[in-house]
């Protein structure tokens, strides 16, 4: 289809390249505007041209109704469904695309309003619009706790509830440093709450939101080893 489509166009414009210098010098008129036969068969050809792709399927314009037509983005969107805050690097892995074509796909699922998108420690994540407010927090959520580090620290919250950040640091074995980084995101996505009232340190406590989140990522990581090692 795509090589009748070439063929036509070339034929098109090949036959306006040889007979419009042949008919140069006779121009004519229409309305009050003086053509050329060079520049009709330009027009001609131009007009030819871009029909034929929107005819034949080369360019096909997105809507909401035939956005997930195709395999691709149709498993781009069940993907993001199952797994919602991975990043563009992780969906493309895991999908087994180049990333700048699963980039090029995932903005037609957000020009059309399906999914949006979210910078969280410089990485873009995705999520489905479909669930509004408590979807966005799912994905900001399971886009933090995927870092091994911030679920080792959320996990241990929820274990040893009112825990300081060099208590928590010691037990993990971590630098204090990178337990602050997480402990901040984590603090800003309302997965965690801290507390100053009987310490000169704030002390950390899971919320519903952060116990519920750390579980769920867990729940996922170990479903995505079984069907690695199923596939081996």
């Amino acid at each position: 289809m795509r090589k009748n489509l070439l063929y036509s166009v070339y034929v098109i414009l090949f036959i306006s390249l040889i007979i419009a210098p042949a008919v140069y010098a006779s121009p004519f008129v229409v309305g009050e505007v003086t053509f050329n036969w060079e520049t009709f068969f330009i027009i001609i050809g131009s007009v030819a041209v871009i029909t034929a792709l929107f005819t034949y399927g080369g360019i096909k314009y997105v809507t909401p109704e035939n956005v997930l037509d195709t395999s691709v983005r149709r498993n781009l969107y069940e993907y993001i469904d199952e797994y919602p805050g991975s990043h563009l690097r992780e969906i493309a892995r895991e999908l087994q695309l180049k990333p700048s074509n699963a980039a090029w796909h995932l903005r037609k699922l957000e020009q059309t309003n399906l999914v949006r998108s979210r910078s969280i420690g410089g990485k873009k994540v995705y999520y489905l619009v479909e669930g509004g407010i408590e979807t966005r927090k799912e994905a900001v959520a399971e886009s933090i706790l995927r870092n091994d580090n911030a679920q080792r620290i959320m996990q241990y919250l929820v274990n040893n509830p009112g825990k300081h950040l060099l208590e928590i640091a010691h037990a993990l074995k971590l630098n204090h440093h990178t337990v602050k980084w997480h402990i901040q995101k984590m603090y800003m996505a309302e997965l965690i709450e801290g507390d100053t009232t009987n310490s000169a340190y704030p002390v950390y406590y899971p919320t519903e939101t952060g116990s519920a989140a750390v579980r769920l990522v867990a729940q996922k990581k170990s479903k995505k080893k079984s069907i690695i090692n199923k596939a081996s």
